[in-house]
């Protein structure tokens, strides 16, 4: 019943994906019509392990036809006219090493790895999203942490054991943020800018905790296209995978995932709303 019902999902997602990409391509033609242009903005993609290689070259063909690849950190104007993506992997996996990197070094594609620092060369055991911890994957070893290709990939941070930091102490959360950084910086001798949260997990004190810590961004898994013409911190990403089939992959690098940004506002705000007659109700039983 689980599966139907995550099919059913996945489905509707990629319905609701395709009415919203084809609302904005008609804006865009409007807008050209009138002599105006939406400004391009960057989709940010993030996977976690690479299993399969093919699946993944796939994918990378489609990239290669139909869009551009920048770093996620990019700033100021992109090219009009064509999708510009930037690639990221959470949790630095082995597979990504033997799987990825090399078709995208093959390509000259750059990408981001954000690297759970306390973690390297051990199995997750953290959830994998809403679900347990993926056996089949490793993180990667210093020692291959060392050996990625700088030039065309840059390390970002992850945390050190991959925690929801929201619900930390201050000072475990800081240790986690600003602890991570150095950790990494010293085994890489890179300055370490990027900082990815676990599970998208975030609030306004952890903002802060990354920008005293000295990162240019932090990355949520909120599916928003960045504007990188202007300096917000906190940049989203859609989370793909190597399952995805065409259209739905073509949907998410085109962007046309970002209305589930709008849905889950709307989520919190009824949630906010409604706490105070929850909390009232409660303490009516209670009574």
């Amino acid at each position: 019943m689980r599966s139907g019902n995550t099919h059913i999902k996945r489905s509707a997602k990629i319905a609701v994906s395709l009415l919203y990409f084809i609302g904005l391509q008609i804006v865009r033609f409007a807008s050209r019509a009138v002599g105006r242009s939406l400004p391009q903005r960057l989709v940010v993609l993030y996977y976690h392990g690479i299993p399969n290689r093919s699946n993944f070259v796939r994918q990378l063909e489609a990239i290669r036809r139909g869009a551009r690849v920048s770093p996620a950190s990019h700033r100021g104007s992109l090219p009009a006219g064509i999708p510009s993506v930037a690639i990221t992997f959470d949790d630095a996996y082995v597979s990504v090493a033997e799987n990825a990197l090399p078709e995208l070094v093959a390509r000259s594609f750059h990408s981001t790895i954000f690297v759970p620092v306390g973690a390297l060369g051990a199995h997750p055991t953290w959830p994998i999203e809403h679900g347990s911890p993926d056996a089949n994957e490793k993180v990667m070893s210093a020692e291959q942490i060392a050996k990625l290709p700088s030039l065309l990939v840059t390390l970002g941070s992850h945390s050190k054991t991959h925690p929801r930091l929201s619900r930390l102490s201050a000072g475990d959360a800081r240790e986690e943020i600003a602890g991570s950084r150095a950790k990494l910086g010293d085994l890489t001798t890179q300055d370490i800018r990027l900082f990815a949260f676990p599970y998208g997990d975030h609030d306004a004190a952890t903002i802060e905790m990354c920008e005293t810590a000295g990162y240019e961004f932090a990355f949520s898994t909120t599916p928003t296209p960045v504007d990188t013409t202007v300096s917000e911190f906190v940049r989203g990403r859609v989370k793909v995978d190597p399952s995805d089939s065409s259209l739905e992959f073509f949907l998410k690098y085109h962007g046309a995932y970002a209305w589930l940004a709008y849905v889950s506002l709307l989520k919190r705000k009824l949630r906010d709303h409604n706490r105070p007659l929850m909390n009232c109700i409660a303490v009516q039983v209670k009574r």
